[in-house]
């Protein structure tokens, strides 16, 4: 590929502007939502939230932002370093590119993976992922599943939302992906793999509510992680005839004729002209882009108190949605899914502790404690005041901790984990009696798959209720209202039947046997780790243009994909972020390959 200075038509590049300046202009088409916003990246695992290692900007507070600037194209670029040829570029490295750049490869296609990372430093984000039936996790006893189930229980915890032919694709393609996926990884590589909850505990559940849940994941948390495996699916590619070309990044699309013609690139030597005729956009989101997290998340943006910000812990700047808007792509119309956002909130995280006794500020309840799906169960406090929140339990909560889902934000229930709480317990109680010593160095309880975020929970003890009410904070008409609010839980629990906000009778633990315990929970609402979509698709993760009409050669992949999750992330498996990715990541590479012929 030599060095070249050409131009590009202006025909091509003012097509590409008017698609998108009719696209912003019809809000109720190209996304009917108020603007504004700040992003995510993240990763999930079994049991506990792991950095990104970058961070976008924080302590945005937005409300009704209308800042749609990004919506505007940018410059026509004329003058080129380099031009290049070739019949498909993916962007982006992560795990919905990688696989769609391997899938094209292997499909002699010629395709260029551009990456704005350097390569020398590249890190894959998350190490763990769910896979249905991966040939590893079966040889290791974990539990068939049946793609069909999978998929009706996905439907129905988000409500019918996502597109179900992506669903429907995804568990039938899983086995075979992750397996794929997975095929050159060495038996010492195999060897430092984990399955978080599995085995599974005493008390763990597959079931709750009528909602099922799998431990059927793969944890590379060892000398094997997801880098590692990224970089033999890029080997892979590379064998197959790929190019890769990092600290590069992707500018926007070129169209002719309603069509996709190329791509503007640049790097450090300047723009560069691919000529091409489908692109993959996999770029991870829009962490870092407060406007559009705002515009595509409105209800969260609109939710916020002046306690609150929207907030990320990612760089990824949205370019793959806002390449494919300019390229006239449809935006999605319900506000797009977080991780974690609305369920679990910074820094109290009391959510992870679904077994306890949630109490508001008045002394009351105030939510099922243990709603199924770890990510929802918090969201009634998105509509509560900002004010302080209390988990209380009683001295058999290291019994009734046992009774676990495995999901993202779990608890690993063995002995170790268990003996932990206890400790953590039994400080409190000595610090309330005033005989606690501080040893010379304490460990946080649980690790992956263990603790959650709440590992280092300061737990309140005393040995009455109305001693815990003064401790917590409570007085007055609020101290009384907690004292009959616990007798009325433990009325429940005795018959059964929680007549307040109907929790599972299997999973009512009362809180009766002194001492007591409770642990404070400040919400703070705004973060997410990762954005789950922005353009709306077909099966194929072809985008649709204004009419819903697919347009020709260019997809979606990855995270900015639209409806794959509801409106809020969910993980019947834990990992199911990384695992959509990857697996309907070569999905789409498959549907590149047929439209290309």
């Amino acid at each position: 590929m030599e060095k070249t200075t050409k131009g590009m038509s202006r025909r091509s590049f003012i097509g590409m502007g008017a698609v998108a300046a009719m696209a912003a202009g019809a809000a109720g088409l190209a996304g009917c939502a108020p603007a504004g916003g700040d992003s995510t990246a993240k990763t999930e695992d079994g049991g506990h939230i792991e950095s990104a290692g970058s961070s976008a900007p924080s302590d945005v507070h937005i409300h009704n932002v209308t800042d749609t600037s990004w919506m505007t194209p940018p410059a026509e670029v004329t003058d080129f370093a380099q031009e290049w040829d070739c019949d498909a570029v993916v962007c982006g490295h992560g795990f919905a590119g990688i696989t769609a750049c391997r899938e094209l490869a292997e499909q002699g296609k010629k395709v260029i993976l551009i990456e704005k990372q350097p390569e020398d430093s590249y890190q894959a984000v998350g190490n763990e992922f769910a896979s249905l039936n991966a040939k590893i996790l079966q040889e290791r006893g974990v539990p068939h599943i049946d793609p069909v189930e999978f998929y009706q229980n996905f439907m129905k915890i988000t409500s019918n939302m996502p597109n179900p032919s992506l669903v429907m694709k995804f568990a039938q393609n899983s086995e075979e992906n992750s397996n794929w996926y997975l095929d050159r990884l060495t038996e010492e590589d195999f060897a430092t793999m984990t399955t978080a909850f599995f085995p599974p505990t005493e008390h763990q559940m597959g079931e709750l509510s009528g909602i099922k849940f799998w431990p059927s994941v793969c944890s590379f948390y060892g000398e094997c992680n997801q880098t590692k495996i990224q970089m033999y699916n890029q080997a892979a590619a590379e064998e197959a005839g790929a190019e890769f070309h990092f600290a590069t990044t992707a500018e926007y699309i070129i169209m002719q004729d309603g069509a996709v013609a190329g791509l503007v690139a640049s790097d450090a030597d300047g723009y560069i002209k691919i000529n091409c005729k489908a692109v993959v956009c996999a770029c991870g989101g829009m962490g870092g882009n407060p406007e559009m997290m705002a515009y595509f998340m409105p209800d969260m943006a609109q939710a916020l108190t002046g306690e609150d910000a929207l907030t990320s812990m990612s760089a990824n700047d949205g370019r793959g949605v806002q390449m494919a808007y300019w390229a006239g792509a449809h935006l999605e119309t319900t506000p797009v899914a977080g991780m974690n956002m609305k369920g679990l909130s910074v820094p109290g995280k009391m959510n992870c502790l679904p077994q306890a006794v949630w109490i508001d500020e008045n002394g009351r309840r105030f939510a099922n404690e243990y709603y199924p799906t770890s990510e929802q169960r918090g969201y009634q406090t998105v509509f509560m005041s900002r004010k302080t929140k209390y988990a209380v339990v009683d001295n058999n909560f290291t019994e009734y901790r046992q009774y676990t889902l495995p999901q993202h934000a779990g608890f690993t229930a063995n002995e170790e984990n268990i003996a932990s709480l206890r400790d953590s317990l039994d400080k409190a109680y000595a610090k309330f009696k005033g005989t606690y010593e501080e040893p010379e160095q304490e460990e946080g309880q649980g690790g992956p798959g263990g603790g959650g975020p709440m590992t280092q929970v300061e737990w309140i003890a005393d040995d009455t209720l109305e001693g815990l009410a003064g401790q917590m904070g409570l007085s007055g008409d609020a101290a009384t209202e907690f004292v009959a609010q616990i007798e009325r839980w433990n009325g429940y629990c005795e018959a059964g039947v929680d007549e307040e906000f109907g929790r599972a009778a299997e999973v009512l633990f009362p809180v009766k046997d002194g001492p007591f315990y409770a642990c404070t929970f400040d919400p703070v609402l705004g973060e997410t780790m990762v954005t789950m979509g922005g353009i709306i698709t077909d099966g194929e993760q072809n985008a649709l243009d204004a009419n819903y009409e697919p347009i020709p050669g260019l997809y979606m992949a990855g995270n900015d994909c639209g409806r794959r999750f509801g409106t809020e992330y969910v993980t019947p498996i834990p990992g199911c972020s990384l695992a959509f990715a990857l697996v309907l990541g070569r999905e789409c590479g498959k549907s590149v390959a047929k439209f290309l012929g």
